[in-house]
């Protein structure tokens, strides 16, 4: 049986047309790192990019979308992409699952809460029980409306059962994702790597700013540590809560390049400070995006809108669209 959460996702709460072209001539108008038009399902995908980076957004920007395990949320991400001008995603598990993150682990604090221990469990035999067809049917939906799932955002935790991790890569292999990104910790990324080997399957850590905890991804370090782990260990490298803990991404993605797989574009003050529009806070915006364009360095641009507004979150992602396409013109 789907459980239903009713609860919205704590994770939201802080929430020309072209002709058909061959795979060739698609290629040759592509700079290497840009994928070429595939077809699934009814529909042809085509990437989203500006001045030759692939762009895309993590579904945690919208934060107006129907709670987890409404058959409404999918169909309403799908509008809300379109609308944004976007045709690929990162997309969190609890916009997939009938459960939001909460639920499995992710937020610390409700693992003290009356019942988290119930909740828990249920969500995990959710997950080992339910037909693979269940994520096969959300990718169709995808498909159809041409637009597709780069990344699933699973934020692997102590939480988990080595049984759940593996039925998790498996969901992610029939969703038709490339990889993970995950807001995770070290000790649980050494835990990942027989299952990033076996199932050949990259997960890409997530960083926050919390520069207290060492387990934290927050410093070069810290994913320097998890990168010598595994080749299938990556990072997206999300640049605001890179500067928020005072560190510097461009630094960091000159170096690392070949390991990052996408970055989530925010914009934050420096020494843990706030979320702000893009282009009002310390975060070298322009700067990374101007070297990942001039470097043709291999590197998805993901939009992660965070800040807050009276605009609708879809109209925040096209502001943010924007913002991104005069930097770079």
């Amino acid at each position: 049986m789907v459980l239903r959460f009713v609860a919205r996702d704590r994770d939201r709460a802080t929430q020309d047309r072209h002709p058909m072209y061959s795979r060739r001539q698609l290629g040759k108008l592509a700079f290497a790192a840009l994928p070429v038009a595939r077809v699934f399902g009814q529909a042809t995908f085509r990437p989203t990019a500006i001045a030759g980076i692939p762009f895309g957004v993590e579904t945690f920007s919208y934060h107006d979308l129907p709670s987890a395990g409404d058959a409404r949320l999918i169909p309403t991400l799908i509008e809300d992409m379109k609308a944004s001008g976007i045709a690929e995603c990162e997309i969190m598990s609890g916009h997939v699952e009938p459960m939001g993150s909460y639920a499995t682990g992710w937020w610390v604090a409700t693992r003290r809460a009356p019942g988290y221990a119930k909740m828990r469990d249920e969500a995990r035999r959710w997950r080992l029980a339910v037909p693979l067809d269940y994520y096969r049917a959300v990718r169709k939906q995808f498909d159809n409306a041409g637009l597709r799932m780069h990344l699933y955002n699973v934020n692997f935790n102590e939480t988990f059962t080595d049984e759940e991790r593996d039925r998790t890569f498996e969901a992610a292999k029939v969703l038709g994702v490339e990889g993970f990104s995950s807001s995770t910790v070290l000790s649980e990324a050494k835990r990942l790597v027989p299952f990033v080997k076996r199932h050949k399957m990259y997960v890409a850590m997530h960083n926050h700013n919390n520069l207290a905890d060492p387990d934290q991804f927050a410093t070069p370090a810290s994913f320097e540590a998890a990168l010598a782990m595994s080749e299938y260990l990556k990072a997206t490298l999300d640049i605001g809560h890179y500067v928020a803990g005072n560190n510097d991404p461009v630094a960091f993605i000159e170096k690392h390049h070949g390991r990052i797989v996408n970055i989530h574009i925010r914009d934050r003050k420096r020494n843990n400070g706030r979320n702000m529009p893009f282009g009002q806070g310390d975060t070298p915006i322009k700067d990374v995006l101007r070297l990942i364009r001039d470097q043709r360095y291999p590197i998805r641009c993901y939009i992660e809108y965070e800040y807050g507004s009276f605009r609708s979150s879809t109209e925040e992602v096209k502001r943010c669209v924007d913002y991104c396409r005069e930097a770079l013109a």
